[in-house]
């Protein structure tokens, strides 16, 4: 054999052995029935994120604020919802401020609730809506719809990752094509 084919061969198997054992914290939204990754994102301290429901009661929106701290967990450190009434916070926590917001709802901040994992009942109903770092938006009453999803922070490999992040991406253009012909056909 050839030097550079040797080389080459060499290069692969070694970017491999490093790819297998390189990991991440990933944060994944899991449609519990099927085990489908609807979103993964690898994560830093910092990373923040909002879920936002309609109440089934009040039909307004709730908002919950979730941050990854510096361990890698799931932090929600503020709330904002329709006043205090059917299962909604009426007073905050020790250490947490309770403000009435301009617009009539309530709101806690100064939350330190560690979260180990999220598991949402996901329902067309309520406009279940996931935003990731202010950018990424999921209307999880479209995608994957009513089920239930499990929301957490995954220790993976890097190859684990790629193979889930690459067949996400590609469900999200196959959609999107679909959607393409199917309203300008």
């Amino acid at each position: 054999m050839k030097p550079k084919v040797l080389w080459m061969a060499g290069g692969a198997v070694l970017a491999l052995l490093l790819t297998c054992g390189w990991t991440l914290r990933v944060l994944v939204l899991e449609e519990t029935r099927t085990g489908r990754w609807i979103f993964a994102r690898a994560v830093s301290p910092g990373d923040a994120f909002i879920l936002r429901y309609t109440h089934s009661v009040k039909r307004k929106p709730v908002w919950d604020f979730y941050i990854i701290d510096d361990h890698y967990e799931i932090m929600q450190y503020k709330t904002i919802f329709p006043d205090s009434d059917f299962g909604l916070p009426s007073h905050a926590a020790r250490g947490e401020t309770y403000t009435l917001l301009a617009d009539g709802n309530g709101c806690i901040s100064g939350m330190r609730r560690m979260i180990p994992a999220l598991r949402l009942r996901v329902e067309r109903a309520y406009d279940n809506i996931f935003s990731f770092n202010d950018s990424t938006i999921l209307n999880l009453s479209h995608d994957p719809g009513d089920s239930v999803v499990d929301l957490h922070v995954h220790h993976i490999g890097l190859l684990h990752y790629t193979f889930q992040a690459t067949r996400i991406y590609g469900e999200c253009l196959w959609k999107k094509k679909k959607n393409f012909w199917t309203t300008n056909s």
